[in-house]
């Protein structure tokens, strides 16, 4: 077990019953598990007569829509500088405090802060911290804040940590796929009779012709080095102009590298300038990669991390990551005689 010492349930549940007004947001682009753990707080507090305030740094909901119910998910840029009256936030999802900064800076001074989190690397900043690098998913944590705060569920908040589980598990083919994450989306669906088929429609079956053509960009693009356990991808600008694609979109498709057979370690590219580029990195087998990524000031979990290089030329900064990845995954592949072990 992975002890970041930051595990105590009880002052944060403490600290959410006392709450009456709440911020609730995550990391900048949102995924499953931060927009279904955002949402399974927001659905449940407010059922338990709390005032919620759920905000987004930047896109919206995007496929997660269907999450919303008759809820608005509010820009900062639409709130004032200073976000009075309302005395907890609750930040989930976020390893560093500097990716909820823009939420951070907004609050009132003297609003209590309760971090929510599963990532490696996350400080334990706020008021009161659990992050619990085992568990599958941010929405595993708020499953079990929740629980011990006596908060009960609603339907949607169900559905929502159902989503944020299973998104965070690629549906439970990730090496993160535990027998406790097993057991929550059981107990999700038994309690509120969850109909699987339909929310794996809403989170996976959807995709617009738009999407498709994209991922086939994705994958043409894909490149193989070490015999193909390096693989590597890009998504440009001009693949999202030319599919009108959002910015959500772009940064699921680490799953189109990830999925090719032999691969060990994958690298996504996304230009967003000329001078400015996301990576995501992926390992299927023993080899961390959030090392790597923290050497360009990036973060994550072992196997699923990512960074952004800024002020110089892409192909620049793509050559020092594939260097890096390159050098590490050698070794790496030494030490095991060039078998993957997961």
């Amino acid at each position: 077990m992975i002890d970041t010492g930051f595990r105590d349930y009880t002052h944060a549940a403490e600290l959410l019953k006392a709450g009456k007004r709440f911020v609730i947001g995550g990391h900048p682009m949102m995924d499953g598990d931060a927009i279904g753990s955002l949402y399974a707080l927001y659905h449940s507090l407010t059922h338990a007569g709390r005032d919620c305030l759920a905000v987004t740094q930047d896109v919206g909901l995007g496929k997660y829509q269907f999450l919303d119910g008759a809820t608005t998910l509010t820009p900062l840029t639409d709130l004032p500088d200073t976000l009075d009256g309302y005395d907890t936030a609750v930040i989930v999802d976020c390893g560093a405090e500097s990716r909820a900064r823009a939420i951070l800076e907004r609050l009132a001074p003297g609003t209590t802060i309760i971090n929510l989190d599963h990532h490696i690397d996350n400080p334990g900043f706020g008021d009161a911290a659990v992050v619990i690098p085992d568990a599958s998913s941010s929405g595993e944590v708020v499953y079990h804040v929740l629980k011990q705060a006596g908060i009960p569920l609603t339907q949607t908040a169900a559905e929502c940590l159902f989503t944020a589980i299973v998104t965070d598990t690629g549906r439970f083919s990730f090496s993160n796929s535990t027998p406790e994450s097993f057991r929550i989306v059981a107990d999700l669906i038994e309690q509120f009779g969850l109909d699987v088929a339909v929310l794996a429609g809403q989170i996976y079956r959807a995709k617009t012709p738009q999407r498709l053509k994209l991922e086939a960009m994705v994958a043409q693009s894909i490149e193989t080095r070490l015999d193909g356990k390096l693989v590597i991808a890009r998504v440009s600008q001009q693949m999202l102009d030319a599919t009108g694609c959002t910015e959500s979109e772009a940064n699921e498709m680490i799953i189109i590298p990830k999925s090719l057979k032999g691969g060990m370690v994958c690298i996504m590219f996304r230009e967003m300038t000329p001078e400015h580029v996301k990576v995501s990195l992926r390992s299927e087998g023993q080899m961390p990669v959030n090392d790597i990524a923290a050497k360009f000031r990036g973060g994550g979990h072992l196997r699923a991390a990512g960074c952004q290089v800024y002020g110089r030329p892409i192909v620049d900064a793509e050559a020092d990551i594939i260097a890096a990845v390159t050098e590490a995954l050698e070794s790496t592949l030494k030490e095991t005689g060039g078998k993957i072990i997961v």
